[in-house]
């Protein structure tokens, strides 16, 4: 166990000299541990992916489409239970504008963005530029500038939706986690929260933009990598656990949520 930030790795993604790096997020789920990056700010957009993102502790949800941003020296792993989609920007401060650098200090980590945001087709670009071989650093400042002048005013215009149809959500939440293994079924939550099946597959979809099974396996998942990562149960017991027939259906499940097989999983966890 980690009992101090020495102990944390440090990981440099970037070569000697390099002042932007941009790149795509790999498509995959698989477990990563805690770090933290040297010298560097790290921009993250996400179209697709769901699961959690820990920072310095803290455990954000990702609900893409979404944004985070860590500062140099940050601790963060990812905890993915949806295949992830999107960009990594990776960048050094000597690019940056005075106004920039003022802009990061207040900007927050989790930024939420909407389907079909045009920061995606700006990353799009950079991310192209990059591919070709630019190496022109004002072309660069000027593509983060305006990413990070976009993501400081989403910040500053966010506002929390506590309405009834998030209350519900919330609801809906908190019993899946409770009941996951045991009911997968939509009639089973929707008798628990009072609510017709057809309320709850609107619910889900108008706040998260997704359907009530597809949250259900998300807590599926995530319960059955931890098992994987953190017991020493059989792939059999696991399944059993998670209440699948046997485990050739949580193997194929497992799969194709992951694109790796449990016992792939397992041994990229030691």
């Amino acid at each position: 166990m980690l009992t101090s930030n020495q102990e944390i790795p440090v990981k440099n993604k970037m070569d000697t000299g390099q002042l932007m790096k941009v790149s795509l997020m790999k498509e995959v789920i698989k477990p990563t541990r805690l770090h933290r990056h040297a010298d560097y700010h790290e921009l993250i957009l996400l179209s697709n992916g769901s699961g959690y993102h820990e920072v310095d502790g803290q455990q954000l949800e990702v609900d893409a489409p979404v944004a985070y941003y860590l500062r140099p020296g940050q601790t963060h792993c990812w905890n993915f239970t949806a295949l992830p989609k999107g960009f990594v920007i990776l960048f050094k401060e000597e690019i940056l504008i005075k106004q920039d650098v003022t802009l990061l200090f207040n900007l927050t980590t989790k930024i939420a963005l909407q389907p079909g945001d045009t920061l995606f087709a700006i990353a799009e670009l950079l991310y192209g530029e990059f591919k070709n071989g630019e190496t022109d650093v004002l072309a660069y400042a000027a593509y983060v500038h305006l990413l990070i002048s976009k993501l400081s005013r989403l910040a500053c215009t966010e506002k929390p939706n506590f309405g009834r149809d998030t209350q519900v959500f919330q609801q809906f939440k908190r019993a899946v986690d409770v009941f996951f293994a045991e009911g997968k079924s939509l009639d089973y939550y929707a008798g628990e929260l009072n609510i017709t099946t057809a309320v709850l597959n609107q619910t889900c979809k108008k706040v998260v933009g997704k359907t009530p099974a597809t949250i259900i396996n998300e807590r599926i998942l995530l319960e059955a990598k931890l098992l994987l990562s953190a017991t020493g149960k059989s792939v059999n017991e696991i399944a059993a656990r998670l209440g699948f027939a046997d485990s050739p259906h949580f193997i194929k499940f497992f799969k194709k949520s992951t694109n790796l097989t449990p016992g792939s999983y397992r041994e990229l966890a030691k």
